[in-house]
């Protein structure tokens, strides 16, 4: 398939930094190739972000049943509200009990409608998380190979000088053949990233409502500069409580408690007009009790959903703020690791030209620098994402 010559997937990431002053003698990372060009030709599909959300949100089978779901209501009312026009217009108007059921059947059709913008916007947000998630796991394993690539070239290197050492006497054959078993676990493994990488990318062929073999080409400017988060918030206080006041999962619960008031006020209205006037024509006494109970239940149950989810979303935003932090704390120390390592790895060349280190030093070297690079990167990768559940915390409740 085309889009196994291709390291990078298809994802075109442009990697972008500013001085800092930890590691400012780097302009960019220096050693770990990545990203890698993108083969583009004309069965090639270039998307930006933004176009991938969309695609994906087209091809979201909850978003068609969500509006499925919105047509059969729409007819629903309107069948309901005829019946309940004629009920009121030839019955007994709120002595009728169909009409009363028909009303109420109504309401709750309205009520479950209203919440459809709150869950189209779940839905969609999902959808968006989700493509985004693929993308990063994406770029996750595509380090992970290159790593074990450039760890898989010294285990060869390492075999052939315990062979050679063998050869003359200086190893014996166990050394040999754990350098050997090393390589081949290696190999092994790399095997195993790639059948991986491939099965991420028909995973996000297949969020895109895409061929899972498509050649896909996604473009995403992606920064290793991670910001403040506490610049970004400011009060996190306050942050929160506008967080909760337009979370959609939670607008949904209000909405919840106030249907649920609504219902049971409408009930008792309608039960004491129709007790006043026919009590022997509508539910006997014992039933209307039982319907208040059930309604009072409906409330106090909103009203404990409500109060947990929102206090379970302060939490969450709590953690996360406090998480997006520590990640932000980790990149100065990662910046710190490669400034050292770096440092070192110059410092061997120098050694090797004089003739005081070997080539396989230098090498290894060059490992552990594109090994804090890589760190550096899936730092960067977490903090993307958790930023984007950080923005959207109904989806830390998940």
């Amino acid at each position: 398939m085309k889009g196994i010559k291709k390291i990078a997937l298809g994802l075109v990431i442009c990697l972008v930094f500013s001085a800092v002053p930890a590691y400012a003698s780097m302009d960019v990372i220096t050693l770990l190739p990545f990203p890698v060009e993108a083969t583009i030709n004309e069965d090639t599909m270039v998307l930006t972000l933004e176009e991938a959300f969309q695609l994906a949100r087209r091809n979201n089978s909850s978003i068609d049943a969500l509006n499925d779901a919105i047509i059969n209501a729409e007819q629903q009312r309107r069948l309901l509200t005829v019946d309940h026009d004629n009920a009121w217009r030839f019955g007994m108007g709120l002595l009728d009990h169909s009409a009363a059921q028909l009303r109420r059947a109504i309401d709750s059709i309205d009520q479950a409608s209203a919440n459809v913008p709150a869950q189209t916007r779940m839905i969609e947000t999902v959808s968006d998380f989700l493509v985004l998630n693929s993308i990063n796991t994406i770029r996750s394993l595509e380090i992970d190979i290159i790593m074990l690539r450039e760890g898989i070239a010294l285990d060869a290197v390492s075999l052939n000088h315990a062979e050679l050492r063998n050869r003359l006497g200086m190893a014996s054959s166990n050394e040999v053949a754990v350098a050997r078993q090393t390589l081949e676990i290696g190999r092994s493994r790399l095997r195993a990233l790639n059948m991986g990488l491939e099965s991420q990318r028909a995973g996000l062929n297949h969020l895109l409502g895409l061929p899972s073999d498509a050649d896909v080409v996604i473009e995403h400017n992606f920064s290793l500069e991670l910001g403040s988060i506490a610049e970004r918030v400011g009060n996190i206080q306050m942050y929160t409580d506008r967080q909760i006041a337009r979370d959609p999962s939670l607008q949904i619960l209000r909405r919840q408690l106030e249907n649920a008031q609504h219902n049971y006020d409408n009930t008792q209205n309608w039960l004491q007009n129709a007790f006043q006037a026919r009590p022997d024509q509508i539910l006997n006494r014992e039933a209307n009790a039982t319907d208040r109970a059930n309604m009072l239940n409906a409330i106090n149950t909103a009203s404990r959903d409500l109060r947990d989810a929102t206090d379970n979303t302060r939490e969450n935003i709590r953690n996360s703020y406090n998480q997006l932090r520590q990640l932000e704390e980790q990149h100065e120390a990662l910046l710190m690791d490669l400034q050292s390592v770096h440092y070192t790895y110059n410092a061997t060349k120098v050694r090797y030209a004089a003739g005081m280190a070997t080539q396989h030093d230098v090498n290894s070297l060059r490992l552990f620098v594109i090994l804090a690079e890589s760190h550096i990167i899936k730092n960067a990768l977490s903090y993307e994402l958790l930023l984007f559940t950080f923005e959207s915390p109904f989806l830390l409740n998940r």
